[in-house]
């Protein structure tokens, strides 16, 4: 009996080590035709991130190309997307949803440090 209990503890130990580990950042992103507020994003290298990223006026898609990241965002409904900057440079985020005549100069950065 006591040789299942340890097992146990040891088990539950176990998953707890394996449990995700939250974002360190939250970052607060705004879409709107033909901008991203702010157009400029600074990130650690090797922190984890959470994006939270609304739109003010109609459906858009948050597009990061480098880290495959491409998440609709739908007025009045945040969308959240974990990032893991593992990688030194400056990224272009866009809109991957056609939003209107200037869609293709929307265009924000991601600098990770």
């Amino acid at each position: 009996m006591k040789y299942v209990f340890s097992l146990t503890l040891c088990l539950l130990a176990a998953l707890a080590g394996c449990a995700k580990k939250p974002p360190s950042e939250r970052i607060n992103i705004t879409m709107k035709k033909y901008e991203f507020i702010p157009p400029e994003v600074h990130v650690k290298r090797g922190r984890k991130v959470l994006f939270v990223i609304n739109s003010l006026d109609t459906q858009h898609g948050f597009h990061v190309d480098a880290f495959g990241i491409n998440e609709p965002v739908k007025k009045g409904l945040p969308a959240e997307v974990e990032f893991e900057s593992d990688k030194a440079g400056t990224f272009s985020m866009n809109c991957s949803i056609i939003c209107g005549a200037r869609h293709d100069d929307m265009e924000g950065r991601i600098i990770v440090e």
